[in-house]
């Protein structure tokens, strides 16, 4: 009997023991899985801009709704979507892009302690460092398929496949470094060491990292920029207003009245014929030997239109009479060829050197309202490849967003005769200002073709 109650006894303590055990185990995986639910319900930011089609995790976007870590963007080939985080930082999604939020924990008791992950899959994103993030660079990282990128404070473009990444600075600057035995997706916070590389932002070129060549390489070649192979909308953050200058015809005057502070326009009258009914004009102190044959201050802004660059070394005059600017559609891409051009370099000295133009290109897309330019300009034996991204108005209206990677200053109007019926008909025409890797200026003025669907 005594040997019976031993057993029970023992029993009795074993199911004890097993019932706490599981009780306990029950516990800590109710408190893992509530960690878990807690790190996948923290909120990252909000959807303010949502154009075409957009997701997340699978599910269409309207603005306003909230994006959770661990949610998926992803955004067709018509689609935008723009994420602000909640320490007021962007995250930009461009078309065709499949974006994941890893991380985003914001520790307001410890700032440093603060983290954050992005990964992009495919596409091109634009990330903007959020309040939160200036304060934690260390755990900041953004990954690609084949690189991982931490910040120094920065706003930045991406481009990636599953076999090369490009990157482009808007400002701060960027370490980056590719995935090898060093550096692994999984990690958080930049990858330092002596196969990364940093890039800043007034550094000509992007930084390229493809899968299994090591180290990132510094490529100088600006066509290669995410913002050039997918544009950003003209109402990406940062872009500055309108300059008052373009806005429309009436306030070409303003532009008619700094220039007349300066000497008279002297016009190349080789170029006229050229031109048609537009004129291109070059200050007299650069073009010495040049006839004055337009006095800016006796100029009727109700009878001629002008545009001109920064340091009103060039300018556009056309006469209202003749030539209207174009209202451009509201949808559809043109592209132009170019037609002709005159440039110059001032020499360290002051001496004005005369430079080529070739290899134009000149894109618009007006479902976008934007433009992309690029022109090699050929002076003392080196080629320079100018290029521009920026915005175009509805009334022909282009000029250069500097807030966008580009090297130089473009303003310019789409041109059409008044008798022209067929959008085809119309002309394009711009001033420019770039300084060059010298240091030098560069100055000039292009004028395009008729155009074709690109």
């Amino acid at each position: 009997m005594q040997h019976h109650h031993k057993i029970w006894r023992t029993l009795i303590l074993l199911i004890c023991g097993l019932a706490s055990a599981l009780t306990m185990n029950f516990t800590v995986a109710a408190e893992s899985a509530a960690e878990s639910a807690t790190e996948v319900a923290t909120e990252a930011g909000k959807i303010v801009l949502v154009v075409g089609e957009a997701r997340i995790t699978g599910k269409a976007v309207k603005v306003g709704d909230s994006v959770y870590v661990g949610a998926e963007l992803t955004t067709g080939a018509d689609g935008y979507l723009y994420l602000k985080t909640i320490d007021n930082g962007f995250l930009i999604l461009r078309p065709g892009s499949v974006a994941v939020v890893e991380a985003y924990k914001v520790d307001l008791a410890n700032p440093a302690q603060s983290r954050f992950k992005f990964s992009l899959r495919q596409g091109v994103a634009r990330s903007i460092s959020g309040e939160a993030v200036g304060k934690a660079r260390k755990n900041f990282r953004f990954n690609t398929p084949v690189a991982a990128i931490g910040v120094r404070g920065t706003d930045f473009s991406i481009y990636t496949d599953a076999k090369e990444t490009r990157i482009a600075v808007v400002s701060g600057g960027v370490v980056v470094s590719g995935f090898d035995g060093k550096c692994q997706p999984q990690g958080n916070g930049p990858c330092e060491g002596a196969d990364s590389l940093e890039l800043f932002a007034g550094t000509l070129g992007v930084l390229q990292v493809q899968k299994g060549r090591g180290a990132p390489q510094l490529i100088d070649d600006h066509t290669l920029s995410p913002d050039i192979v997918v544009p950003p909308r003209h109402d990406e953050p940062g872009e500055p207003a309108i300059p008052a200058a373009v806005t429309d015809n009436r306030h070409n005057q303003e532009d008619i009245k700094a220039a007349s502070d300066r000497q008279n326009v002297s016009l190349d009258p080789l170029k006229q014929e050229q031109m048609q009914p537009i004129i291109w004009g070059r200050w007299q102190q650069v073009a010495e030997k040049l006839p004055n044959s337009v006095n800016l201050d006796r100029l009727d802004p109700t009878l001629y239109g002008m545009i001109s660059i920064p340091d009103s070394s060039y300018i556009l005059i056309w006469s209202r009479n003749d030539t209207n600017t174009v209202q451009v559609p509201g949808t559809g891409n043109l592209g132009f060829t170019l037609q002709t051009g005159q440039a110059h370099m001032t020499g360290a000295n002051g001496e004005i050197i005369a430079a080529s133009l070739d290899k134009g290109l000149l894109n618009f897309n007006f479902d976008q309202s934007i433009f992309f330019t690029r022109v090699e300009l050929g002076v003392s034996g080196q080629n320079h490849i100018l290029y521009a991204n920026g915005n175009v108005t509805r009334d022909g209206i282009f000029y250069s967003n500097q807030n966008i990677p580009g090297n130089m200053t473009v303003r310019g109007a789409l041109f059409q005769n008044k008798h022209a019926r067929e959008l085809q008909d119309m002309t394009a025409s711009y001033v420019f200002q770039s300084t060059l890797r010298n240091g030098l200026t560069a100055s000039g003025v292009t004028v395009w073709d008729k155009p074709v669907k690109p």
